[in-house]
């Protein structure tokens, strides 16, 4: 984070800096949840295809001639009551992570947003030129667009 920040030293004041520094960390933030979103949502998935083969070969493939004998095993063995009551878990971690990506992807939109609809002020006459270069490190070295509102 610091070594954007020593290249923009003439380049913007300090409330630009500040912006921009909030930005960054901003899209750290999201990119955190956006992982951890996506590990869990693989795990589950992987975890979901798995407890559906156990419960087929263990207690629906033995009883496949009656659905009460299913219903029944199914409700009587602990350790797959156990493991639903797993899964039921992992949807409500992924769903609490999925609703803290779309926050954070908010909140770092709506900043860059605002960075893009403010840069005639932000950067002034003189510092108008730099303002490509700052943009170029954000979008190289951070995969902030800079240029465009649209995602």
């Amino acid at each position: 984070m610091e070594k954007i920040m020593l290249t923009l030293d003439d380049q913007v004041d300090e409330a630009t800096k500040k912006m921009i520094q909030k930005l960054i960390e901003k899209k750290i933030k999201f990119d955190h949840y956006k992982n951890t979103h996506f590990f869990i949502l693989s795990f589950f998935i992987l975890y979901c295809l798995t407890l559906l083969f156990l419960s087929y070969t263990l207690v629906i493939k033995p009883n496949e001639y009656s659905i009460m004998n299913s219903i029944t095993e199914l409700l009587g063995t602990n350790y797959l009551i156990f493991l639903l009551l797993l899964g039921v878990l992992l949807f409500g971690a992924l769903k609490f992570y999925f609703e803290k990506k779309e926050k954070t992807e908010t909140e770092f939109h709506d900043l860059r947003c605002e960075i893009i609809e403010k840069s005639r002020d932000l950067w002034d006459g003189e510092h108008w030129a730099n303002r490509h270069h700052v943009f170029d490190q954000m979008k190289n070295q951070y995969d902030i667009n800079l240029y465009h509102e649209s995602k």
